[in-house]
């Protein structure tokens, strides 16, 4: 547990040993015109009848398949995947610094046996940092093709092990890192809606420049064109996650003000309960003891000297 977080976070000698972690949202500064989705998914129907394609509120359009990797498998997926919906956290400062090793993919457009039952789709893509849409269609199906796949081969369930934006963080969790969907029906149609917030992460003089996202997901069958639909948007602020320190003097002047802050506070309630005690209990009770002091053996030795 961090020391600096819940009611602990109140006291500056926390923050001054151990500081706290500080989340802001403020307006991106840079101007960002592309970044890369990074992506590792596996569709149990054989590369040969996949198309992938991506489009921009811009009009420009790619074959994604000419950078992305397919590599013929089988749909053999562990069980630890989860079919269920992620909760979306924003990762802890600590978390992402030990995680935050770069990556990339050596290799980009290769494909091998694309014959084989499952397709494994791996790579990264250049986008333009717009509204846009990446595509994972069945060949004949949304788009122009010389051949079109028999509607009782389509099957559309997929696990997807890295979606992410800009650098490749391998380590870094995502939502929907290690996330399965199946379907039984043909003409599936899986739409996701992510918003893309540009996130970085600063501790120490060390900076982590990433991203995470929020989705939604919406499925029909028959309605649509059938696939895998990622449609994302950018937002236009970014999530500074830092961890402030307080600096000597400022923890001096802090500390300063809360103890006198306590002595003011003593005062008060030192002169309470003498009210108290007077209001209670009489003059009587409360002068109680100070006739011993006047009526003592030396409040006459004045008298005495004088005579």
């Amino acid at each position: 547990m961090d020391r600096s977080s819940g009611f602990i976070r109140t006291f500056d000698a926390f923050r001054y040993i151990d500081g706290a972690i500080d989340h802001q949202f403020t307006v991106d500064e840079l101007v960002r015109k592309d970044l890369v989705i990074n992506l590792d998914l596996v569709v149990a129907m054989p590369c040969n009848y996949i198309h992938t394609n991506v489009r921009d509120s811009t009009d420009d359009r790619f074959l994604a398949a000419e950078l992305l990797n397919y590599q013929g498998t089988t749909f053999n997926i562990p069980r630890w995947y989860e079919q269920s919906a992620k909760k979306i956290v924003t990762p802890e400062l600590e978390a992402v610094l030990e995680r935050s090793l770069q990556a990339r993919f050596q290799y980009q457009g290769e494909h091998h046996d694309e014959g084989a039952p499952a397709c494994r789709i791996f790579g990264a893509i250049p986008v333009n940092r717009v509204k846009g849409e990446l595509h994972i269609t069945a060949k004949g199906y949304g788009y122009r093709d010389r051949t079109r796949i028999p509607a009782e081969a389509l099957n559309f369930t997929h696990a997807i092990s890295e979606f992410s934006f800009g650098e490749f963080f391998p380590y870094l969790d995502n939502p929907l890192d290690m996330t399965l969907k199946k379907t039984d029906t043909h003409l599936h149609t899986f739409k996701y809606h992510l918003n893309v917030v540009p996130t970085l992460y600063r501790k120490l003089g060390v900076e982590i420049d990433t991203n995470q996202y929020s989705l939604s997901l919406t499925e029909s069958s028959g309605k649509y064109v059938p696939g895998i639909f990622f449609q994302y948007d950018f937002e236009p602020i970014k999530l500074v996650v830092e961890e402030t320190r307080l600096s000597f003097w400022q923890f001096v002047v802090r500390l300063a003000t809360i103890m006198g802050g306590i002595l003011v506070v003593a005062g008060w309630l030192y002169k309470l309960f003498d009210k108290l005690i007077l209001l209670t209990f009489g003059k009587e009770f409360a002068k109680r003891g100070q006739e011993k002091k006047e009526g003592g053996l030396l409040d006459n030795v004045e008298d005495f000297e004088k005579i």
